[in-house]
C-alpha cells in the first residue's frame, strides 16, 4: 500500500542523508515508505510537536519500531528522535545521533535543546517470557519534573506499530516462549514478521498525555506518584490500541460455544423449554449446543491469509479498483480503542461479505465476525466461510426457543468479550438498489447485551459498499419482475467464469461517523446505568436503526452509472439528447455537493457530456455496450434511447441516488401537482401526503421534523432557481429551464408512483377475494401493471418491482386500508367503501397527471 505522504514530507526527503547511510536509505525506501501511516496522525503529531516537546512511548522494544519511526518523523519533516530509553546499543547511524544513556533529564533536554522528540519503551523482551519484562530504567519521574519547570507542554504520546498479522493467544505456545509474542517479539520474530507483512503494517498514535496539565490537576502527587499514574494509564492507551487492532486475544471456537452454554439467560431457557416439552435438560442442552455448532465462526489466520491474494486476484481481475475513505476508517477505527466495534455495512452484493474483510486484513486490522445468512453455509464453502470469520444465521426461528436464545447468547459473547462484528442493518440484499429499512433483530440483540451488562459501550459504524455494476444485476430484474430468488449452492458457484469475464467499474467504501451507544443513550435521555423500559429499549432500538441507515445514506458515493441511469430514467420522451444529459447530470452534481455526499475520485473535474472522454462517457459506453442504451443522430446530435427491457435493471443504479434526491423529488412532485402559483400550505399538504406514502421506501434524517424538512428543500429549490416563494405561495420561477427541471426532479419518483397505484388498483382484488394474501396481492398487482402498462396507462416499465410492491402492501397495512390476521388479507376500515379506494387512486393519479 503506497503511503500519501504531506508536502512536508519532500522538505524531509533531503534530511535522510543525515540520518541514515546509502543502505539505510536503500532499506527504508523499499521496505519502510510501505507502512501506513494515516495522515491524521502526521497532523495529530505536528500538531503536538508546534504546541510542545513529544515524548514517543511505545509498548515493547523492537529494534523495527525505532527505525521506523526515525525513518518516519524525518520523513516527514517531523523532529527527529534524540533521546531513548530501554533499547538495547547498536551500531546504526540513527542510533549514535539519538542520546541513549546517561541521566534521564540530560537525555531529554539534548533532545529538546537540538529540536528533537524522545521515545520511551515500556518493557523490555526476554527469553522465556512471552509477554516481556518491566525494565528497571523508568524515566518518568523525571519527565514530570521537567513538565513542572517547562513553559511548555510535555506530551506522552502512546503509538503502535503494528506489522505482526497475528493476534496475542491466550495460552503461549511454545513458539511465542522462544521467540516472543506478538505483544512482546524477540528480535528474529519481529524482523521476520515485518518482513513478512511489511506491505499491511500501519503505525497508530493513540490520545496523547499532556504531563503539564496532568501535574495541574493532581497538585498534591509527588512526582514518583504522578509518573506511575502516567506509566499506568499509558499502558492502558496501549492495550485499547492493541485491542483496536488486533480485537481481544483469540480463544478456540469449541472454547466460546462452552463459555456461551454457560449463559445464565441460556440456561433458564434451556429449563423452561425441558419443563414444558418434558425431555430432560441435558437433551435440550444437547440441542443448544448443536445449535451454537451451526451458528460459531471458527477464524483462523492461515484461511484468511490464504484467501487474501486470492480475493486480491478476484478483484483486481473483475474491478477497475478499489476507493477507500481511508480517514472515515482511521476514524472508526480510533473509536475501536475505547469500545468494540460493529460495522454496519448496506448490502447490495454477495461481494459485501469479503469486502470488508479483505480491506481491514490488508491493513493490519483485525477482520471482524461477520454475521451471515444460513443460506449461505453451503458445502464446501460454508466451511470455508467460518474460517474466515462467519457466523451464520437463520432466516426465521419463529417459534424456536432454544435457537433464539442459543444465537442471542452467541453475540452477548461476542460482546463480553469485545469481538468486532460486521451485520447487515438491512437484512438481505437490496435488489433495487436503494436502501432498504432496517432489520431491527441484530439491533436488538447488541443493545440487550448492553444493557444487561455484558460490555459498557459498543460503537456502531455506518459503511456504504457502492459498486458501479453489481454482479447479480440481471437476476435481480428478473427476481423483481416476479421470479422467485434462488437459494445459494454450488450450481451458482459454477457461474463464476462468467463473471470473471466481466468488467464491473469501481468499488466504493465510505464510513460515516462511529455512533457510541452509550452516547446516543444519553443524547435520548436514557441513563445507561438505570434499568431500561421494553418501551424505552424499543424506541432506542428503532432510534439506532434508523440513526444507522441514514449514516450510511450520507456517505453512500455517487458514482458516474448512477448519475448517466437517473437522467436517462427520469423523463417521458422516447429520448434524451447530449445536452439534455449533460444539463441533468450537472443538476444532480450540484445536489451531491450541497448534500454534501461524496462523488466517484474520478468525478472531480470530470466532464457531465457523455460525448466528451471522462467517468460519464465509460459509464455511457458501458450501458451501450450491455445492450441497456442504445444512440441515434439527427441533425449532427447524439440521442440516447433507453432499451425498455433493460429499464428495470437499469433503476438499480438510479435506486443509489434515491436518498440523496428524495426530499427535492417529493417537493417538485408536490409543486407540480399542485399548479403555479398555490398556496404554501397547499403544497407543504401534497408533499406530506407523498412522504406518508413513501415512508418505508425512503432513508429520512434523523431528528428533524417534517415541517423543518419542507422548509430546507423549498429553500434549496429556491437556490437553484426553480422555485419562487412570495407571500406564503409558491410557484414555479420564470426562468426557462425552471419547469423542465423540476419535471426532472419530480419524475425520479416516477416508478414509485406507479408501483403504488397498482397497489392502489390491487385493493379491489381483495375486496372480491382474489387476492388472499401478500404473495397473491402482489401477484395480482404484477399482472395489474403488465395490463397498464402494455395499454399505456403508465409507462414505465421499471415500477413493475415486486420489492417496491411488497413495500406498498406495507403501507396499505399502515394506513389500515388492509387488515392481516393469519397471514390471509382483508380489506381494512379505511377501505371498505369503495369510494375510499377511488380516492387512493385518484390522490395518486394527481400525481402523475400533474396539474
Amino acid at each position: 500500500m503506497e503511503t500519501a505522504l504531506s508536502p512536508t514530507a519532500n522538505q524531509g526527503a533531503s534530511s535522510l542523508k543525515d540520518e541514515f547511510g546509502p543502505m539505510g536509505r536503500a532499506l527504508g525506501t523499499r521496505y519502510l515508505e510501505s507502512v501506513h501511516f494515516p495522515p491524521e496522525a502526521e497532523t495529530e503529531l505536528r500538531n503536538l510537536h508546534a504546541k510542545g516537546f513529544v515524548v514517543h512511548v511505545m509498548r515493547t522494544t523492537a529494534w523495527v519500531n525505532f527505525l521506523y519511526l526515525t525513518w518516519a518523523m524525518v520523513r516527514r519533516a517531523l523532529p527527529p528522535v534524540r533521546a531513548v530509553v530501554n533499547l538495547r546499543p547498536w551500531f546504526t547511524r540513527p542510533w549514535r545521533q539519538a542520546k541513549q544513556s546517561g541521566d534521564f533529564t540530560q537525555r531529554f533536554e539534548h533532545a529538546r535543546q537540538t529540536g528533537g522528540s524522545g521515545l520511551v519503551f515500556l518493557r523490555r523482551t526476554a527469553l522465556l517470557r512471552p509477554s516481556g519484562k518491566e525494565t528497571r530504567e523508568d524515566p518518568f519521574p523525571a519527565l514530570v519534573a521537567m513538565a513542572r519547570q517547562s513553559d511548555k507542554p510535555v506530551y506522552l504520546v502512546p503509538e503502535l506499530f503494528v506489522w505482526e498479522k497475528r493476534p496475542a493467544r491466550l495460552k503461549p505456545n511454545w513458539v511465542d516462549v522462544v521467540f516472543g509474542s506478538p505483544e512482546a517479539p524477540g528480535f528474529l520474530h519481529s524482523m521476520l514478521a515485518f518482513f513478512r507483512n511489511y506491505k499491511r503494517a500501519q503505525f497508530r498514535v493513540g490520545e496523547p498525555i499532556d504531563l503539564q496539565r496532568f501535574v495541574a490537576e493532581n497538585p498534591r502527587d509527588s512526582d514518583e506518584l504522578l509518573a506511575r499514574k502516567a506509566r499506568s494509564s499509558l499502558h492502558v492507551h496501549l492495550a485499547r490500541e492493541t485491542r483496536a487492532v488486533f480485537g481481544p486475544p483469540v480463544k478456540p471456537a469449541s472454547r466460546v460455544i462452552e463459555e456461551t452454554l454457560r449463559d445464565r439467560s441460556l440456561r433458564k431457557v434451556v429449563e423452561e423449554c425441558a419443563a414444558e416439552s418434558g425431555r430432560k435438560p441435558e437433551s435440550v442442552l444437547r440441542e443448544a449446543r448443536r445449535n451454537l455448532e451451526a451458528i460459531a465462526a471458527k477464524p483462523s489466520p492461515t484461511a484468511l491469509a490464504f484467501t487474501s491474494p486470492v480475493l486480491e486476484w478476484v478483484f483486481n481481475r473483475i474491478y477497475d479498483g478499489m476507493h477507500v475513505d481511508e480517514a472515515g476508517l482511521h476514524r472508526a477505527l480510533k473509536a475501536a480503542s475505547h469500545a468494540p466495534i460493529v460495522l454496519c455495512p448496506s448490502h447490495k452484493s454477495h461481494v459485501d461479505y469479503l469486502v470488508m474483510s479483505w480491506v481491514l486484513w490488508n491493513r493490519g486490522y483485525a477482520v471482524p465476525l461477520v454475521a451471515a445468512g444460513a443460506n449461505l453455509s453451503f458445502w464446501p464453502l460454508g466451511t470455508f466461510f467460518r474460517r474466515c470469520g462467519a457466523f451464520f444465521l437463520r432466516r426465521s426461528f419463529k417459534g424456536d426457543k432454544v435457537y433464539a436464545a442459543s444465537f442471542k447468547a452467541y453475540v452477548r459473547k461476542l460482546v463480553h468479550d469485545g469481538i468486532h462484528q460486521e451485520f447487515f442493518p438491512e437484512g438481505g440484499r437490496s435488489r433495487t438498489g436503494k436502501l432498504l429499512l432496517p432489520k431491527l433483530g441484530m439491533f436488538t440483540w447488541q443493545v440487550e447485551s448492553v444493557l444487561e451488562g455484558a460490555r459498557d459501550d459498543l460503537i456502531f459504524v455506518p459503511v456504504a459498499i457502492d459498486y458501479e455494476k453489481v454482479v447479480e444485476s440481471s437476476s435481480y430484474s428478473k427476481e423483481l419482475a416476479g421470479g422467485e430468488k434462488k437459494p445459494e449452492d454450488l450450481k451458482a458457484l459454477l457461474s463464476t467464469p462468467k463473471v470473471l469475464a466481466a468488467r464491473y467499474g469501481r468499488i466504493h467504501l465510505g464510513f460515516d461517523e462511529p455512533i457510541s451507544l452509550r452516547a446516543f443513550m444519553q443524547a435520548r435521555g436514557i441513563n445507561p446505568d438505570e434499568p431500561v423500559s421494553d418501551e424505552q429499549k424499543k424506541g432506542l432500538v428503532r432510534a439506532l436503526g434508523n440513526r444507522v441507515m441514514y449514516g450510511i445514506s450520507k456517505v453512500s458515493t455517487v458514482t458516474p452509472h448512477a448519475l448517466v441511469s437517473t437522467a436517462l430514467l427520469s423523463h417521458r420522451r422516447r429520448g434524451l439528447t447530449q445536452r439534455e444529459m449533460a444539463d441533468r447530470i450537472n443538476i444532480l452534481r450540484r445536489i451531491a455537493v450541497e448534500e454534501g455526499s461524496p462523488q466517484s475520485v474520478e468525478m472531480r473535474n470530470a466532464p457531465s457530456n457523455p460525448e466528451t472522454m471522462g467517468p460519464i462517457q465509460d459509464a455511457m459506453r458501458t450501458f451501450i455496450s450491455d445492450e441497456m442504451v442504445r444512440t441515434q443522430e439527427a441533425r449532427g446530435e447524439v440521442i440516447y434511447q433507453v432499451e425498455e427491457a433493460r429499464r428495470p435493471e437499469l433503476s438499480f443504479y438510479k435506486n443509489t441516488l434515491m436518498n440523496l434526491v428524495a426530499s427535492r423529488s417529493l417537493v417538485a412532485n408536490a409543486m407540480l401537482a399542485s399548479g403555479s402559483p398555490a398556496p404554501y400550505d397547499t403544497v407543504k399538504e401534497r408533499a406530506l401526503f407523498l412522504s406518508r406514502l413513501f415512508k418505508v421506501e425512503f432513508i429520512y434524517r434523523v431528528g428533524t421534523t417534517f415541517d423543518s424538512i419542507f422548509a430546507e428543500t423549498v429553500e434549496r429549490l429556491e437556490r437553484m432557481g426553480l422555485v419562487l416563494e412570495e407571500n406564503e405561495t409558491l410557484r414555479v420561477a420564470p426562468e426557462a429551464h425552471a419547469r423542465p427541471d423540476l419535471e426532472f426532479l419530480a419524475d425520479m419518483l416516477r416508478d414509485y408512483l406507479e408501483a403504488y397505484l397498482l397497489a392502489a388498483l390491487t385493493l379491489q382484488d381483495v375486496a372480491t377475494g382474489a387476492a388472499e394474501d401478500r404473495k397473491s396481492f402482489v401477484k395480482m398487482a404484477l399482472e395489474t401493471g403488465r395490463a397498464e402498462y402494455h395499454a399505456g396507462r403508465i409507462t414505465a416499465s421499471e415500477s413493475l418491482a415486486k420489492v417496491t410492491l411488497e413495500n406498498a402492501v406495507a403501507f396499505l397495512l399502515d394506513q389500515k386500508l388492509l387488515i392481516e390476521a393469519d397471514k390471509k388479507l382483508t380489506l381494512g376500515p379505511a377501505a371498505t367503501e369503495q369510494q375510499a379506494r377511488t380516492q387512493l387512486v385518484d390522490d395518486i393519479r394527481g400525481y402523475l397527471k400533474r396539474g
